[in-house]
């Protein structure tokens, strides 16, 4: 349990900023289509944390993370070397990348713990992270690093922009697309190596999804996107620590991650923008729009084609839908504005 208090102030400043500036990056990623690279980096740094330890015999948290930063880094080049020299898929290089450094890893680690070394306790902590031992030291290195990032994003915000949405003109304008997504992947791996003693290798990626995910359920617009996805990863970083201090006996990092995984499940069905919810009450009005105006939607597109009984055709006149010429029914403006509203919900809704 939490020292209610002191500590577990600090653990909700570290976590609150740890899924903020996740979330805003993870934007990044998720638009890019490389929801993969985050997961296969997070769990790429195990073998690094593990050769660190190795080389020195000492637990020294500092070491541990710049061998997990340049793990990492090697499976960054790996993954680019594979993309540009190879016929392997992105996402199946990913995937490799990914199984093959946690197993060598987990080897690794096995490896150690058989050793019995006093000073390797704690080191499986970082396959599922331990929020709760986090210092006032930490939060200062998190805050700095959270600084460094946001600000690098930034200044090439328009950059950045553009290589997202527009590749070949971002190209075109002479940029280096390799640079730009380098960028990309060295803040995620930055991240990455921050938060896996808080949230560990396994569940670090959906620290960097799940609130993009969530936040583009309720807008297009790119910046409102980046500000939602790291205000949800926030909030869920403040109410996960919250909830395994208060409520759940689990470590912090899975109940965050529990956390953020509703907020997607909520953001998904009630959505006001695409939600599930609003989907099916759009399809039952659609069908019963379809049902009623059926004729006239039939008479919109087979003017010739149509016959409307006494009681339809009274309906369609009183609401000046249809009109009567030279003893023919006609749709009116009216009723061809009518019938295109209705297509251009199903429109939207498809």
């Amino acid at each position: 349990m939490f020292n209610l208090g002191y500590t577990l102030t600090i653990v909700i400043l570290g976590t609150m900023l740890l899924g903020g500036i996740s979330g805003m990056l993870g934007t990044f990623v998720v638009l890019r289509r490389q929801a993969l690279i985050g997961d296969a980096l997070s769990h790429a740094t195990l073998p690094g944390v593990m050769i660190a330890y190795m080389l020195i015999n000492v637990r020294d948290l500092e070491v541990l993370l710049i061998g997990a930063f340049v793990s990492a880094f090697v499976a960054m080049v790996l993954l680019d070397v594979i993309k540009n020299y190879t016929r392997i898929k992105f996402d199946t290089s990913m995937a490799l990348i990914l199984s093959s450094f946690f197993g060598f890893g987990q080897v690794l680690l096995s490896h150690i713990q058989k050793t019995g070394a006093a000073s390797q306790a704690g080191l499986s902590r970082f396959i599922f992270g331990q929020a709760a031992t986090m210092l006032r030291a930490d939060v200062y290195m998190i805050t700095l690093i959270a600084l460094i990032v946001f600000i690098t994003v930034m200044v090439f915000w328009k950059e950045l922009k553009l290589y997202i949405f527009d590749e070949a003109f971002f190209k075109a304008m002479g940029l280096s697309a390799r640079v730009a997504s380098g960028l990309i992947t060295v803040l995620v791996v930055i991240i990455i190596v921050i938060g896996i003693r808080m949230v560990g290798v396994i569940l670090m990626s959906a620290l960097l999804i799940a609130p993009s995910v969530a936040a583009r359920q309720f807008t297009n617009r790119f910046y409102l996107n980046v500000a939602f996805s790291g205000l949800i990863g926030s909030l869920g970083g403040i109410i996960g620590t919250y909830l395994s201090a208060t409520r759940a006996n689990m470590p912090t990092g899975p109940v965050i991650v529990i956390v953020l995984g509703t907020f997607v499940i909520v953001a998904i069905m009630f959505s006001p923008r695409t939600g599930l919810i609003k989907r099916y009450f759009q399809n039952v009005i659609y069908k019963k729009r379809v049902k009623r105006f059926r004729k006239l939607i039939h008479l919109y597109e087979h003017p010739s084609q149509t016959y409307l009984d006494e009681t339809e055709a009274q309906y369609f006149l009183s609401h000046d839908y249809v009109m009567i010429e030279d003893g023919n029914v006609k749709i009116t403006r009216k009723g061809m504005a009518r019938i295109r509203s209705i297509k251009a919900v199903h429109v939207d809704e498809s």
